[in-house]
């Protein structure tokens, strides 16, 4: 006789149970994404998240055997987000454990636009890894649609030295400091404005997840500076629970952007390089990164002449609200 299922929200003190989860997830899906614990905890502490009315766990013999969240973004301009994640351990798929998470994800993402921006369109957000096709077809048969494409890069650091190059018209690229900080952040929202999905992200937010995050390492990340201006800047993390897993300590590039008036002058280039011979002398075996496959800015050949090759694909689902 099987248990029946459990549903309750998440709690902070569930992060151990939901990196069980993760782990599972990743053994089976291959998506060389891995967190700890306490990587968990920091993402439950998200400021957005109401974890009472914006999350989902389900349980079975003490277990969780599935989770979901969703998190509506605080502001808006054209269409109001709310961005949807889930996973269902292997061993408890094809029960429909994962039919009720989508369908609690599509309420609870409707029922914040509804709350917070009901003037104006709303959207559900989810990023899929492209071989997952038994997701990918339980989303699709919610409404959801494919809509852009991301892509996870890595590139090896344990080869030559890797040259550094300059930007041009006498900006200097110095290491991160505090002092910056909010310049920093400010500077992100103006170099991301137009990108798809991007709405301007909020000082708690940014402190939470990025400057303030327990992955952030200020050594491995810079600053183009104007003068006292920042022209550009490019955040770096590192992530223990990867190295713990894959023996392998990756540098990874969280953010990288250049201010609109100071693009063409190689500003990203030579925040790329400087960071990436940073890592090589630190002792980094490889660097990573996520890109939007259709950045209107080049990333993605920028990566590619800096010698970063697609591992991972992943697919941007959306629904309207």
């Amino acid at each position: 006789m099987h248990a029946t299922p459990a549903h309750r929200p998440l709690t902070l003190e569930n992060a151990p149970a939901l990196a069980e989860l993760f782990a599972a997830v990743e053994a089976a899906d291959g998506t060389d994404e891995h967190y700890d614990a306490e990587d968990l905890a920091d993402e439950l502490g998200d400021p957005r998240l109401e974890l009472p009315h914006d999350s989902a766990g389900v349980w079975s013999r003490g277990e969780l055997i599935g989770y979901a969240k969703a998190t509506g973004l605080p502001d808006a301009t054209d269409v109001h987000l709310v961005y949807v994640e889930g996973a269902v351990r292997p061993d408890a798929r094809g029960q429909g454990v994962g039919a009720g998470l989508v369908t609690w994800q599509v309420t609870r993402a409707a029922q914040l636009h509804r709350e917070r921006f009901p003037d104006l369109p709303g959207e559900a957000h989810i990023q899929i890894h492209a071989p997952n096709t038994a997701k990918r077809d339980l989303y699709q048969g919610a409404g959801f649609q494919a809509r852009r494409w991301f892509f996870d890069m890595r590139r090896p650091l344990d080869g030559g030295e890797i040259p550094v190059t300059a930007p041009a018209g006498g900006l200097r690229v110095v290491p991160f400091t505090t002092a910056y900080d909010e310049a920093t952040r400010l500077a992100h929202n103006e170099a991301f404005r137009d990108h798809w999905g991007h709405t301007p992200t909020a000082a708690d937010r940014w402190r939470h997840g990025t400057t303030g995050a327990r992955s952030f390492r200020p050594d491995l990340s810079f600053l183009a500076l104007d003068g006292d201006e920042v022209a550009g800047y490019l955040i770096s993390h590192e992530y223990d629970a990867e190295t713990a897993m894959t023996g392998i300590r990756e540098c990874w590039i969280a953010q990288l952007g250049t201010r609109p008036g100071w693009r063409g002058g190689g500003v990203a280039t030579a925040l790329l390089t400087t960071c990436l011979r940073a890592a090589q002398e630190q002792g980094f075996r490889r660097a990573g990164l996520n890109v939007d496959s259709a950045n209107a800015n080049g990333a993605l050949s920028l990566y590619e002449r800096c010698g970063f090759r697609t591992l991972h694909t992943w697919i941007g689902y959306v629904k309207p609200l």
